[in-house]
């Protein structure tokens, strides 16, 4: 298996789930020359990074989500700034609940979840999925590495204009908090490689069933809780509540034959999401979600037939 195959599919989905899923961006504007290669330096890299980086210093999905919470703060802190942009947050609904020395907590915590989960997670899981010969193996070099890291540092130099402009107190806490997640995932336990994905779980359904519940949960609890009068700390917590459980199957159950569910179950609110929202006008939504609906069809079913010959 070439390693330059599954290196362009995380290049190429890491984009489209990060950025379409949330309906922040749609299909047909996020293929526009002037945006694609930008997305792709800083989506595509970042995954490709943290995946790499998992895989060669063995540090297990626990390790991943911590590299990718990093790049979570770096891209929402440092690139957007949405954490710091009141504009943001009157944009969606949420205003200047939680804001704590001029950073919306909720807003942080939520989109770190949603890139953890989303952005990096599942995208790194479906394409060693769809490429399961090329699992263990590196798939990209260290001039390859070298070149994405260019790339994703690059983005701020390039997009720094049009975003809020931050304090820079604001700016070095953000970074020092995405060196520390980032230097946490090497004190993670090292993982042994596997072949092939752990066991099942006899109703492995059943966690894709709790991973959707918990992520609609979160996701309607960011946008309600700051208009039901509640203080901002019980609003944030109970917003974050339904995360949790999503949690702890991302961690104990990606490295196993149940994590392809765990992820379907997070994509699947969102694939909801976007076909509701594309029947507004945005038809390219609808069908993008279609087409990545028969994509996890596919890789279940390819999964599947791996399973019953083994």
């Amino acid at each position: 298996m070439n390693a330059r195959k599954p290196a362009l599919a995380l290049l190429l989905t890491a984009p489209f789930l990060g950025e379409t899923l949330s309906t922040a961006t749609p299909p047909l504007d996020l293929i526009q020359p002037w945006r694609l290669p930008v997305m792709i330096a800083l989506y595509g890299c970042g995954a490709l990074i943290c995946r790499e980086l998992t895989y060669r210093y063995r540090l297990g999905r626990p390790g991943l989500c911590l590299l990718a919470a990093a790049y979570a703060v770096y891209e929402e802190a440092l690139v957007d700034r949405f954490w710091f942009d009141p504009r943001y947050w009157d944009s969606v609904g949420v205003g200047s609940y939680s804001e704590v020395w001029h950073t919306n907590l909720l807003i942080a915590a939520h989109l770190t979840a949603f890139h953890i989960a989303v952005s990096i997670c599942a995208s790194v899981l479906l394409v060693e999925r769809a490429f399961p010969a090329a699992r263990q193996r590196p798939w990209a070099g260290r001039p390859g590495l070298a070149v994405a890291g260019l790339s994703l540092l690059a983005v701020p130099v390039l997009t720094y204009a049009d975003f809020a402009r931050v304090p820079a107190g604001q700016l070095l806490a953000a970074g020092g908090l995405c060196v520390l997640l980032a230097g946490s995932a090497f004190l993670t336990p090292r993982i042994p490689r596997r072949s092939e994905p752990g066991s099942r779980t006899p109703r492995p359904r059943l966690l894709g069933l709790i991973a959707f519940t918990a992520t609609a949960a979160h996701f309607v609890l960011v946008y309600t809780v700051p208009s039901t009068g509640v203080s901002w700390p019980i609003g944030t917590a109970a917003a974050l509540l339904p995360i949790a459980p999503a949690a702890v199957l991302i961690r104990r159950r990606l490295t196993t034959g149940d994590g392809l569910w765990v992820v379907t179950g997070i994509l699947a609110f969102f694939l909801m999401l976007d076909a509701v929202v594309g029947l507004g006008g945005r038809y390219d939504l609808t069908l993008g979600a279609l087409a990545t609906t028969l994509a996890l069809w596919w890789i279940h079913k390819r999964s599947g037939r791996r399973a019953q010959v083994r």
